[in-house]
């Protein structure tokens, strides 16, 4: 399948070193046979994740892949992980598997143990949703948010309070187990609850924050909203979301964005609207200077017999898009012809002269009908 790797990692083909780097992280600790109880299902799964970081953490690989879709003809001879005590395979940072494996094994792979990093304090990621208008959309703007979040409490230095070591685990953060796994009886570290794996053990909790050991404040950004946003659509701005001692979480935005406005109607990168005009203007021709909403003035020429459902397009002239092959889509201008449901007396005398010079009949009234007029 083309591009099969992006989607096993769940990223897209644009996902920079890092942003690989950290799905890959994410999905082996999901799919990992021991957290399974050795499922088959997910060795190989968990195979084929690694299969597919050797080959786009790999920048030779990944240009070869991201030309081709597939790694044939290019040496690939399965890659990433070997199975279960098969050992690694080239083109496979071993350092990357060692990382996630840490917390997992409790010392990494092949390590000499010693003392154990206490959990990252990383902030969390932060959602909502925005509202801008089909204007804001087609012609792109920027727009100021304001949000609250949460940082470290400057009071205690994110401790929450004065603190000592936490005599459960040591200071080290974490507790070890003996546990058995398909690799044999291997121990396995877990966050200490004693201390939530900080190593240390509040004893008088800070009167800012309480003990949390962060604040909340509230916080603004001007943000870029690109021409041809979507209802929908997800941007992501990094590290602007809950602070963490060791890194911020990343503000996720999602966008709603109306479908119509004013008459005009969107359809992807199309833009739609309808003039309506009458049975004369249909038949004999007429120019018509339109206003559009947020378009604004449009001249467009109606043909001597058009006819109703009439298409007019001017391409180029919709909204940008926002995909990779670029472009802009049209504006489609949709014709309707209204019949009349009343006519003025000197109407009805052009309409009946008209009907007569093309052979037809009026239809008699009630009483012609009923006295034989």
């Amino acid at each position: 399948m083309q591009f099969e790797y992006y989607s096993i990692l769940e990223i897209h083909q644009t996902a920079t070193a890092d942003e690989i780097k950290k799905a890959y992280r994410k999905k082996a600790m999901e799919v990992h046979p021991d957290r399974h109880g050795g499922d088959k299902v997910k060795e190989a799964e968990f195979k084929k994740l690694n299969e597919a970081y050797s080959v786009l953490s790999d920048v030779e690989k990944k240009a070869h892949y991201d030309r081709h879709g597939t790694m044939d003809n290019h040496g690939q001879g399965g890659g990433g992980f070997g199975g279960f005590g098969g050992g690694f395979q080239g083109g496979f940072d071993a350092g990357d598997l060692g990382d996630i494996f840490s917390s997992f094994f409790g010392g990494g792979m092949g390590g000499g143990g010693g003392r154990s990093r206490a959990r990252a304090d990383i902030g969390e990621d932060i959602e909502m949703r925005l509202r801008v208008s089909l204007e804001d959309a087609i012609r792109g703007t920027s727009r100021k948010i304001e949000f609250d979040r949460s940082t470290t409490c400057h009071h205690c230095s994110g401790k929450g309070g004065t603190t000592e070591t936490c005599t459960t685990c040591r200071g080290q953060g974490q507790v070890r187990e003996r546990v058995q796994t398909v690799f044999g009886v291997m121990e396995q570290a877990r966050p200490c609850s004693s201390c939530s794996g900080t190593g240390q053990r509040v004893i008088e909790k800070c009167s800012y924050c309480h003990g949390k050991g962060k604040l909340k404040e509230k916080t603004g950004k001007t943000i870029d909203i690109p021409k041809g946003i979507e209802n929908g659509m997800t941007i992501k701005i990094r590290s602007e979301a809950n602070k963490g001692a060791d890194g911020n979480g990343d503000l996720y935005i999602t966008f709603t964005v109306p479908d119509s406005e004013g008459g005009l109607t969107r359809d992807g990168a199309d833009l739609h609207y309808v003039v309506h005009i009458s049975p004369a203007e249909a038949a004999l021709g007429v120019d018509r200077s339109l206003d559009l909403p947020i378009l604004g003035k449009k001249e467009i020429e109606i043909k001597a017999g058009t006819q109703h459902g009439t298409m007019i397009t001017f391409r180029g002239e919709g909204i940008e898009k926002l995909d990779r092959k670029g472009g802009t889509g049209n504006l489609i201008i949709h014709i309707e012809i209204d019949i009349p449901a009343k006519l003025s007396s000197d109407q009805k005398k052009l309409y009946e002269a008209l009907l007569q010079s093309e052979g037809g009949k009026m239809k008699k009234g009630w009483l012609e009908e009923l006295f034989g007029g």
